[in-house]
């Protein structure tokens, strides 16, 4: 089974096919700004969402309840 997700966001804008109304600027999946910005791990390495993932990975009380 396949899944997929289409963000509440994305548009077309002066002949752009993926524009986003939210930070008003071509999509870039986890960027800042974007809903999805730190709610997961993207494949591409460089996003810097995947860095905000792993900062609040850490931070949950389950996963670090000592803070170490």
């Amino acid at each position: 089974m396949a899944s997929g997700w289409g963000c509440q966001h994305q548009t077309t804008h002066e002949g752009i096919a993926d524009w986003c109304r939210l930070l008003s600027h071509p999509c870039d999946p986890g960027c800042k700004g974007c809903v999805l910005y730190g709610a997961g791990f993207f494949s591409v390495s460089d996003t810097p969402s995947n860095e905000a993932f792993e900062r609040r990975k850490k931070k949950k009380r389950s996963d670090n309840p000592l803070g170490r």
